[in-house]
């Protein structure tokens, strides 16, 4: 296997620093006049991703500040805290566009209340594992929805979040890589089917919800299924140790999470 170079934490915690500098998608004002037929097709969809990207991430902030005490990399603690400010922007991007098309926003939804839970269950692991799960699907996702839009707002919202997700994926399955490098290769086949089976079922789960959307953006199931699948064997490739050149071992510790923050 070709091994590739690991990012470093402060490479990470520069790269997210950097990026939200680019143009701020918020100043767009004018109304955004839709048709009826659009909003119907894009609303449901909406409202489920930009509830899941408004997470004030206290969850994953407190696994990272465990992480950085059990191994002393402040820098990845502080790559989280500017990944969480950069999905939450996403929410904000979503939100504008939502209000200038008169979409409401939603308080609470089933799925995004699922996928919370489960980032809950335990570790940082587990909260990384969940949380690519919902990214790698987004980048699908936002593809279907572009097709689906006319509007050249919602469009440059789609490509920013395409871009910055890309990143997000390669952020979560490196880090995933380090937290299992001393793992058992039995243990880390099970791990990948564990996951698998996860990212299997939230595809279907996202399906029914987004139909409408992905429909008008030209996926039907076996596409986007297909679609979702191949950029899931993209992130387990990157989520393997054997991969990289070298990890540290001190950096392969995965604390057991005490006292959870976020109810």
């Amino acid at each position: 296997m070709q091994t590739e170079r690991l990012w470093s934490s402060g490479e990470w915690r520069e790269y997210f620093a950097n990026n939200r500098e680019r143009s701020d998608l918020l100043m767009w004002e004018r109304e955004i006049p839709i048709a009826d037929r659009e909003r119907q097709a894009i609303m449901k969809s909406l409202q489920a991703f930009q509830l899941g990207e408004s997470s004030e991430g206290l969850h994953l902030h407190h696994c990272a500040e465990q992480y950085m005490r059990a191994t002393g990399d402040a820098e990845y603690l502080g790559a989280v805290k500017l990944f969480i400010r950069e999905e939450q922007r996403h929410a904000q991007y979503l939100a504008r566009f939502m209000k200038l098309a008169h979409i409401p926003l939603a308080r609470r939804i089933f799925l995004d209340s699922v996928f919370r839970k489960l980032r809950k269950l335990a570790g940082l692991e587990c909260s990384v594992s969940v949380l690519i799960v919902a990214e790698i699907i987004a980048k699908v996702f936002y593809r279907g929805l572009r097709n689906a839009t006319e509007s050249e707002f919602l469009k440059a919202i789609c490509d920013q979040v395409l871009s910055d997700e890309k990143m997000h994926v390669q952020f979560q399955a490196e880090r995933l890589a380090i937290l299992r490098k001393c793992r058992h290769r039995v243990l880390l086949v099970g791990t990948n089917a564990i996951h698998r089976i996860l990212f299997a079922g939230t595809v279907l789960v996202v399906w029914m919800k987004c139909r409408s959307t992905l429909l008008a953006g030209d996926y039907t199931f076996i596409p986007f299924f297909r679609d979702c699948w191949e950029e899931l064997n993209f992130a387990v490739r990157l989520m393997d140790p054997r991969l990289y050149q070298s990890i540290p071992e001190t950096a392969a510790i995965s604390p057991t999470l005490k006292d959870p923050i976020e109810p």
